[in-house]
């Protein structure tokens, strides 16, 4: 099966956060986070068993588990569902993440309506928000479409895509073509999409 991941990145958050345990809370700072995993430094004693919630302001708690230490370092791994993790980590990629990763992940909201073409059917959609690298979706029905499917829209010629994470009807994808071609689709009717493209190609 195709994995479904769309890209091993870490983000260098540095923000103050706090870990809770069944013991108590230990104050940390985080130092990088990616879709299934940080590092943080511990300021203060962590026991080594027991579930963990790494918390970090504006993002919620997140269930973890310690993966190991090293001196003041500490490796953790989330262990929420997929879906969850990716819209986390896309949401900090947005506020934490450097220009290059912004560029690449650049979302613009947008509604409009749509079509899902993959496993021999065709269903309607409205289209969430677009970027570089994918689409949000919600489907006027809930299918179980996955592998690789092909977005279409009345303003725009369809678009192969990789289904990454599913919630109900509302589908994360993942485009399969590189970004310069993407943006050549999308450019005139998202300019910003195209001037994130020639931003990145003059640095």
């Amino acid at each position: 099966m195709t994995e479904l991941r769309l890209v091993e990145q870490q983000i260098a958050v540095m923000q103050p956060g706090k870990l809770h345990s069944p013991d108590g809370i230990v104050d940390c700072e985080v130092l990088s986070v990616s879709r299934g995993a940080a590092r943080v430094r511990l300021l203060g004693d962590l026991p080594e068993l027991g579930r963990l919630y790494l918390a970090i302001r504006g993002f919620g708690q997140l269930e973890c588990r310690l993966e190991r230490t090293e001196g003041e370092s500490a490796d953790l791994a989330f262990t929420g569902d997929a879906q969850s993790l990716d819209a986390m980590f896309q949401d900090m990629l947005d506020r934490f993440g450097d220009a290059e990763g912004r560029r690449r992940y650049l979302r613009r909201s947008v509604l409009w309506p749509g079509s899902l073409k993959g496993d021999g059917a065709t269903v309607d959609c409205t289209i969430l928000n677009m970027s570089l690298g994918g689409a949000k979706v919600a489907l006027v029905e809930e299918r179980g479409f996955s592998g690789t499917v092909t977005l279409m829209g009345d303003r725009f010629e369809g678009l192969a895509a990789t289904v990454v994470w599913k919630s109900g009807r509302v589908l994360g994808l993942q485009f399969k073509a590189d970004t310069a071609r993407v943006a050549a689709a999308l450019g005139e009717i998202l300019p910003a999409i195209k001037e994130s493209v020639l931003v990145g190609a003059a640095q």
